[in-house]
């Protein structure tokens, strides 16, 4: 297995950087705004997003790893991204959330999800892990899968930083349980209680 390719932070905002290449897109009239896939270091993330340079960005965020926009405790078992959406919001940033179904676990049929790839995009949230914790989260909220899914959806667009969701599907049945949110209230207040006393346990609970 190769070397994955990674910038650094200097590699971004430094002179001749990714940065001042997007800035020579944008004067041609190339491009009119740009981002960045918001996965990788959380220091390095965070830096991006204070440089102020950016429109806005993909946020790592669902109910199995809330930590781009929600508490988690210090010894959390998935990536940390420390309240990012909450920066990103103060620096004006659109932010458009990924995985929010956490690559099918989230769904009614998670064995036609996107896990079997064996690529783990956020550390700590392997595919088989995130099917044990969202078997804990249906269990907590009294949900089946299709629940579950509008549950996860709706999570995510209730975050004032969240700009839009971006949802991933592999069959119809999927896109159906995306399009029926459409209009849905927010998860309640008494949900959210089940659901953060999962996450301040790590899904131990």
């Amino acid at each position: 297995m190769g070397k994955r390719f990674s910038l650094s932070p200097k590699d971004v905002l430094g002179a001749n950087g990714v940065v001042d290449g997007l800035r020579a897109m944008r004067d041609r009239g190339k491009v009119g705004h740009f981002g960045f896939s918001g996965l990788g270091e959380t220091k390095a993330l965070h830096e991006l997003v204070d440089s102020g340079l950016f429109h806005g960005f993909q946020c790592y965020y669902n109910l199995l790893n809330p930590s781009a926009g929600q508490k988690v405790p210090k010894d959390f078992s998935a990536q940390d991204y420390g309240l990012i959406l909450e920066r990103a919001a103060a620096k004006g940033m659109g932010a458009f959330v990924i995985r929010v179904l956490a690559a099918g676990a989230l769904t009614s049929d998670p064995s036609t999800g996107g896990g079997g790839s064996g690529q783990t995009l956020s550390p700590g949230s392997d595919y088989p892990v995130d099917l044990q914790r969202a078997e804990k989260v249906k269990a907590a909220l009294g949900v089946d899968g299709t629940n579950l899914t509008q549950a996860a959806i709706r999570f995510a667009l209730m975050h004032p930083g969240v700009s839009t969701v971006l949802v991933g599907f592999s069959n119809t049945t999927h896109v159906e349980e995306a399009a029926a949110c459409s209009g849905a209230p927010a998860v309640s207040d008494e949900e959210m209680v089940k659901i953060r006393s999962l996450w301040e346990t790590d899904f131990r609970s």
